[in-house]
């Protein structure tokens, strides 16, 4: 590396310290549509799967929401429900209303200096713009790295490692269209056949 590329590293280390020291947090209250793919391999057989949704987070109530539709090579498969709050965690099966109650995940509102992100890297997208991204870890199995605006912490894609029922998944998704403040409050209820 010449002298000049090692400046350049300097130059950009120190200022994304300096930028990183500042906190800043998601909204308290926000929705987001949420567009990714799934690539899995089920007994030897690869398969990539469409997921089209939206997400949504109040942190002042403690619950988030993933309503998405899946499909594969263009056709509908299935629509899900994942909610998570400090008590539950649920994974509906929206079509053929069955539940399946998890152990509750942790729903605290991300921020630039919270204990359970850890500082990953960062980009520049033009002019003062940049993106930060963390690992975030609760304590699972789940590899997790999420890659928020620097300015206001919103999320703008995540990627998910997990094994479920020994299929291995790598999982990313794009937010976009995210507001704060939440539209429709439903996105939370609890499906009634999944108190039963």
């Amino acid at each position: 590396m010449s002298r000049y590329g090692s400046l350049f590293v300097a130059l950009l280390v120190v200022a994304v310290s300096t930028s990183l020291a500042e906190r800043v947090c998601t909204s308290e209250q926000w929705e987001a549509d949420v567009v990714g793919k799934i690539a899995q391999t089920i007994q030897g057989q690869f398969t990539i799967l469409d997921v089209v949704g939206k997400a949504a987070a109040d942190y002042k109530k403690g619950v988030t929401a993933f309503l998405q539709s899946v499909y594969m090579n263009g056709q509908f498969i299935h629509k899900y429900l994942y909610l998570s709050s400090q008590s539950e965690t649920y994974v509906a099966d929206v079509e053929g209303e069955t539940c399946q109650r998890l152990l509750p995940l942790r729903v605290d509102q991300p921020c630039s200096d919270s204990d359970w992100l850890t500082y990953r890297t960062s980009w520049s997208i033009g002019g003062s713009h940049w993106t930060d991204t963390y690992r975030y870890s609760n304590g699972t199995s789940l590899i997790t790295d999420v890659t928020v605006l620097r300015n206001d912490f919103s999320i703008v894609s995540e990627s998910i490692e997990q094994v479920v029922e020994n299929v291995h998944q790598l999982i990313t998704l794009q937010y976009g269209n995210t507001t704060v403040g939440i539209t429709d409050s439903s996105i939370f209820n609890i499906p009634s056949y999944c108190e039963m």
